[in-house]
C-alpha cells in the first residue's frame, strides 16, 4: 500500500524532469528515421519538431551550428528567417540539462526582445517538449533536472545579474534588442565568461546597419566563432522552392532571407529607390558643383558615433555622390587636417553648426564652410535628400556600401525626421548636409569669365530670392572663375 510519501513524491514526479530517461543519449544519431526506436538519441527520444505536421529531422547546417557550439565558447550566427535555429537551441538546452548531472544546481539564461511574452513564449516551448509533465514553475522559468532555465526581457536584466552557477546564455534575436539593451544584454553575459560560463550563444536574423550583430561580424579581434546561415542552407528542407519565390516578392527578404542589414526597414528613402540610384560611374571629379557634407564626431570607442563624410558632384543635372567615409575615434586634429585637404577639391563644407570647435578649426585654415543647424533644418534637409533620391537625381556608388545600407533602413520618427534611436545614421546625416546645399543654393555654380559676374547670376523663375554674397572667386579646371561658395539663396 502507498504511503502519503510516496503519494507525495509521485506528485512531485509529475512535476520535474530528471535524467532518468535521456541519461547517457546522443543529440542526435545521425539518421533521420532513428535507431533501435526512440531511445536512439535525444532528439527523437522527445520527438522531432513539425512543421505544417510533417516531422523534421536534425538538418545538417544544424548539426555544424550543435558541433560549433560544442568546440567554441562564444558563438555568432546570423540566420535567415525560419530556418529553426532556436527550436534547435532550446532543444540543445533541455539536452544539455538532461544527458547527466553536470548542469544540476546550475543556471541557463535565455535573453529575449524588451517583451515580457517574449520569454513566456519561450519557456512555454520548452515545457511543450515534455507534455506528460506538469510544471508549476512562473511563466518564465522551467527546471530541468534541477537546472534552472530562466528567459529574460532585454528591458529588464538586473535579475540576470550575480547569479552563482551559470553554465549556458542563449540571445535570442538580439540584433532586434533596442540599442542599448544590446550592448548592455551583451555586457551582463560576457563577465560570466570568467565566472565558469561554458556557452554564450548570440542568434539573430540581421537588423539595421551599425547594430550589434555588424560590430561583431567587423570587428576582427572578435572571440566569437561566427556562423553564417542564409536561405540557401534551408532550400529543399526547411524551405520549399516555392516558399522562397513566395519570400522574394517581400521588400524585406534580402535582410530576413540573405543577411543582408537594414533591407526593408527604412521608410524615408525606400530601398526600392535606392537600389534604383546604386549605379557604376566615375568616382573621379569632374568640373561640376561639388559640396562636401561633414557630421563630426569624436567618440572614445568604436560603439560611439563616428565622423562622416560624403561628397557630392553636380554634373548635367544629376547628384553623383563621390566621397563617403567614416571614421571610429576620430582625432579632431586629424579631421581637420582630413577635411581641409578634401576641401581643396570642392566648392564648399557643409558642417553641423553644433560642432563650432571644428567648424573654426577649418575657417583658419581658410575653409569655405556654411554652417546648418541640425535643430532648425533638419526637416529640410531630411525633406530635400529624400525628394533628390525618389525624383531620381542622385546616384550613389556600389562601393559605398555603409552609406546605402543606413539609408535603405534609417525609419522616421514622429516628426518625419530620421530615427537615430535604432541606428547610428552618421554617413546619412553627412549625406543630407551635401544634398540640402543643392537644395538651398539651388545647385547653381557661377561659372564666370572676369568682368561679367552679374550677367551671370542664375535665377529661378518660380520665386523671388535674394542674393545673400558671392565670395572668393577661384580658377576652376576648365580655366573659368568660379565662385568658392557660388551662391547662398533664401527665399523672399
Amino acid at each position: 500500500m502507498s504511503t502519503t510519501a510516496d503519494k507525495i513524491e509521485k506528485i512531485k514526479s509529475r512535476k520535474r524532469v530528471t535524467a532518468t530517461n535521456y541519461k547517457g543519449l546522443s543529440f542526435w544519431c545521425d539518421s533521420p528515421n532513428g535507431k533501435d526506436g526512440d531511445r536512439c538519441c535525444f532528439w527523437h527520444q522527445i520527438g522531432q519538431p513539425l512543421k505544417e505536421g510533417v516531422s523534421g529531422q536534425l538538418w545538417d547546417y544544424e548539426q555544424e551550428v550543435i558541433q560549433s557550439c560544442e568546440t567554441s565558447k562564444q558563438v555568432w550566427i546570423k540566420k535567415a528567417t525560419g530556418l529553426g535555429i532556436t527550436e534547435l537551441f532550446l532543444r540543445y538546452i533541455a539536452y544539455l540539462c538532461l544527458k547527466d548531472s553536470h548542469y544540476k544546481n546550475s543556471q541557463i539564461c535565455i535573453v529575449t526582445g524588451p517583451r515580457l511574452d517574449l520569454a513566456v513564449t519561450l519557456i512555454s516551448r520548452i515545457k511543450k517538449l515534455f507534455p506528460l509533465i506538469s510544471f508549476d514553475s512562473k511563466e518564465t522559468v522551467v527546471n530541468l533536472n534541477d537546472c534552472r532555465i530562466e528567459a529574460f526581457p532585454s528591458h529588464h536584466l538586473d535579475t540576470m545579474r550575480g547569479l552563482p552557477h551559470v553554465k549556458l546564455i542563449l540571445l535570442d534575436e538580439a540584433d532586434f534588442f533596442n540599442p542599448g539593451e544590446q550592448e548592455n544584454a551583451l555586457a551582463v553575459s560576457q563577465r560570466y565568461l570568467a565566472k565558469g560560463l561554458e556557452h554564450l550563444v548570440l542568434v539573430s536574423t540581421p537588423n539595421v546597419p551599425g547594430g550589434l550583430f555588424e560590430k561583431i561580424e567587423k570587428d576582427k579581434n572578435s572571440q566569437f566563432n561566427r556562423i553564417f546561415l542564409d536561405y540557401t542552407k534551408g532550400v529543399g528542407k526547411i524551405y520549399t522552392d516555392a516558399e522562397i519565390e513566395e519570400a522574394r516578392k517581400s521588400r524585406s527578404f534580402e535582410r530576413e532571407f540573405n543577411l543582408k542589414y537594414g533591407y526593408g526597414i527604412g521608410n524615408i528613402f525606400p530601398y526600392e529607390l535606392v537600389e534604383s540610384i546604386t549605379t557604376n560611374y566615375d568616382l573621379s571629379l569632374r568640373d561640376g558643383i561639388r559640396a562636401l557634407g561633414v557630421d563630426p564626431a569624436f567618440g572614445s570607442t568604436d560603439k560611439a558615433s563616428k565622423f562622416a563624410i560624403v561628397g557630392i558632384e553636380k554634373i548635367e543635372g544629376i547628384c553623383y555622390v563621390k566621397e563617403a567615409r567614416q571614421y571610429s575615434r576620430a582625432s579632431p586634429t586629424a579631421m581637420v587636417e582630413l577635411v581641409s585637404e578634401l576641401a581643396r577639391n570642392y566648392d564648399v563644407v557643409l558642417v553641423d553648426a553644433s560642432q563650432q570647435g571644428t567648424i573654426t578649426d577649418l575657417r583658419h585654415k581658410d575653409v569655405n564652410v556654411i554652417e546648418i543647424s541640425f535643430n532648425k533644418d533638419l526637416q529640410k534637409m531630411t525633406f530635400h535628400s529624400s525628394d533628390l533620391v525618389k525624383t531620381d537625381r542622385v546616384r550613389i556608388h556600389p562601393s559605398f556600401s555603409e552609406l546605402l545600407a543606413q539609408l535603405k533602413a534609417v525609419e522616421a520618427n514622429e516628426k518625419g525626421n530620421p530615427d537615430k534611436k535604432k541606428l547610428n545614421f552618421d554617413l546619412g546625416d553627412a549625406f543630407m548636409l551635401a544634398c540640402y546645399y543643392f537644395k538651398s543654393s539651388g545647385g547653381y555654380g557661377v561659372v564666370v569669365t572676369p568682368g561679367d559676374l552679374a550677367d551671370n547670376i542664375p535665377q529661378r523663375p518660380e520665386e523671388t530670392q535674394v542674393i545673400r554674397r558671392v565670395i572668393e572667386l577661384s580658377v576652376s579646371p576648365s580655366g573659368h572663375k568660379r565662385s568658392k561658395i557660388p551662391l547662398q539663396l533664401e527665399d523672399d
